[in-house]
């Protein structure tokens, strides 16, 4: 009897190991292990992930004054001071934080993926999703993206299985939603394809009354926490200052910022390389910023069939759309008068979101294409509703932040990861067509369809693990500054008290537990303007780790050089 049980329970263990959900789960634990150790081994190299960690420092109590404390998303700096305080304080924490958030995210990007596909179709989007260039080179990287966008999908996955299956998942909606803006601002717009799922999905004008309730239940128990928090954390005053700024001063908004650029068109210039970047060796910075590198053959390969497959897909819809009309309105060509003012109304819906692209504020236009998903919805939901209603979703999810950070002329390519499940979700939405309509030309059945469809997961996959690879360097900034740091605690054991300066001073701050001002050469006129700032500024030091050629500072003097950075001390 208990060989018996055994067997059974090892049937059942072995079963749930051929489960896709969990292979995906392990295949991408493995893959945030290798990426934090990498991330760790090379060090932080972003200058956000710094200031992060410095208002960790402050939230957790170790660091009193405010060393580079600008207002700050508060949640990966909260949870990541949770650690500090039990008395590990390192970097690693909030590589590992992140990595965990990429793990939830993907097993939330799986469950939503399954709303509207098979479990091997599901698990091969997430593949691709993983395999985008944005996505794997930042999900351990200790920024707020992946984990905005993890917790982002979640919220996703509620609304969708809230109107689908079960109401109750709906109460979730607003708290996953106040935590994805917790952990970084822009994610707020993302109520505008939670809006549109709701609208369509719960026949919104008919029974308001009885979803009310799933709205006015979680914000009165969030809003007095989000008061509270408005008080206590500068970043909700900053949040809508950042909301309201560029609305209403439009391309003036980032004047002077080193990531300003007023092109309307750069993330779309760019749009191949976020879905694979070349070639396979080449700068570190080539993945972290894909526009810096080039797109892979494989990008404009994978391009050309992801179209095929859309346009199939769309003609299908249509001719389908087109066979129910004739059959309903065989006397006026299949196209009855209502229809006609609506396809009249979509045309101007377009060209009016095209003309607001270039000239009014960005949340105008997704107000627009809001407006253009509705109408189609209503068009052609009677072909294939369901799934119709999904792929809009993604849709609008896709357009919603491609077009506000089109139009916001502060522009990083990391912010792209923002529609990163949209691009997985139409990547292999063209790519399925394509397989489903060809499969039939392969002679084993063991590798139709399904078996093509890991085949394609594993060579994104493989493709972007391999330029991985080929891109990431032995070590990063950070690992020459922490010695100069360090160098300077033993120079000066009163470093604690004095004004230090530097043009890499978050990273400073960190490495020093203190607060470290920023000055940056460049900002000035010349190095006499330069150095007058640091002695009105009573700075004792200033640690120079950008300029190539170290200015000869008026008033200071040279204490320490190495190959990258030079320490500067007042001369008395």
């Amino acid at each position: 009897m208990i060989i018996t049980g055994s067997n059974q329970g090892s049937t059942r263990l072995l079963g749930k190991l051929k489960d896709p959900l969990c292979i995906l789960t392990i295949a991408t634990t493995i893959i945030a292990i290798a990426l934090s150790t990498v991330q760790i081994i090379i060090g932080v190299n972003y200058f956000d992930v710094f200031t992060h960690l410095n208002v960790a420092l402050q939230y957790s109590g170790l660091v009193t004054e405010g060393a580079n404390m600008v207002p700050v998303p508060p949640l990966i700096p909260f949870l990541t001071s949770l650690v500090f305080r039990a008395g590990l304080v390192s970097s690693s924490v909030i590589i590992i934080l992140n990595a965990i958030f990429f793990i939830i995210g993907v097993i939330g990007l799986y469950l939503l993926f399954k709303q509207r596909f098979n479990e091997i179709q599901s698990f091969t989007a997430c593949l691709i999703y993983i395999s985008l260039p944005m996505v794997f080179s930042w999900a351990a990287s200790g920024s707020t993206d992946v984990p905005a966008i993890s917790l982002s999908i979640w919220t996703m996955y509620f609304m969708v299985r809230g109107v689908e299956k079960d109401p109750k998942y709906l109460y979730m909606v607003i708290p996953m939603l106040a935590l994805a803006i917790l952990s970084r601002y822009t994610t707020a717009i993302l109520v505008i394809p939670l809006l549109f799922y709701f609208i369509v999905g719960t026949n919104f004008l008919k029974t308001f009354r009885t979803h009310l309730k799933q709205i006015i239940i979680p914000l009165a128990i969030i809003i007095p926490f989000l008061v509270y928090a408005y008080f206590k954390i500068s970043y909700f005053s900053c949040l809508i200052f950042l909301t309201i700024q560029p609305l209403v001063f439009g391309k003036v908004f980032g004047v002077g910022d080193a990531a300003y650029n007023p092109d309307n068109f750069y993330y779309l210039n760019n749009l191949l390389n976020y879905l694979a970047v070349g070639p396979v060796k080449g700068n570190y910075y080539e993945i972290l910023s894909p526009s810096l590198g080039s797109a892979s053959i494989f990008a404009f390969i994978i391009a050309i069939l992801v179209i095929l497959g859309l346009g199939i897909y769309v003609y299908t819809i249509l001719e389908k759309k087109y066979q129910v009309s004739k059959n309903k309105y065989p006397e006026m060509g299949g196209i009855g008068k209502w229809s006609m003012v609506q396809l009249l109304f979509l045309g101007f819906l377009v060209i009016a979101g095209i003309f607001s692209f270039y000239e009014a504020p960005y949340l105008v236009t997704n107000i627009i294409v809001l407006c253009i998903c509705l109408l189609i919805y209503n068009l052609l939901g009677d072909v294939d509703g369901k799934n119709l209603k999904i792929d809009l979703l993604f849709l609008l999810w896709f357009f919603t932040f491609f077009i506000m950070h089109s139009v916001t002329p502060v522009k990083v390519d990391r912010y792209m990861i923002t529609i990163a499940p949209a691009m997985a979700y139409f990547t292999f939405l063209g790519l399925s067509v394509l397989i489903e309509r060809y499969k039939s030309l392969i002679k084993k059945d063991s590798i139709r369809s399904g078996g093509l469809c890991l085949m394609v997961g594993l060579v994104f996959l493989t493709s972007t693990t391999v330029t991985f690879a080929g891109h990431t360097p032995n070590t990063c900034l950070i690992k020459y500054v922490e010695p100069t740091a360090q160098w300077l605690e033993d120079y000066d054991p009163q470093y604690q008290d004095k004004v230090i300066f530097s043009d890499y001073s978050p990273a400073v701050s960190w490495s020093m537990k203190k607060m470290v001002f920023t000055g940056v050469l460049r900002d000035y006129n010349n190095v006499d303007e330069f150095s007058s700032m640091l002695i009105e500024s009573n700075a004792e030091y200033y640690i120079d780790v950008f300029s190539e050629n170290k200015p000869a500072l008026q008033g200071y003097q040279a204490v320490n050089k190495t190959d990258l950075i030079t320490v500067y001390q007042k001369i008395h």
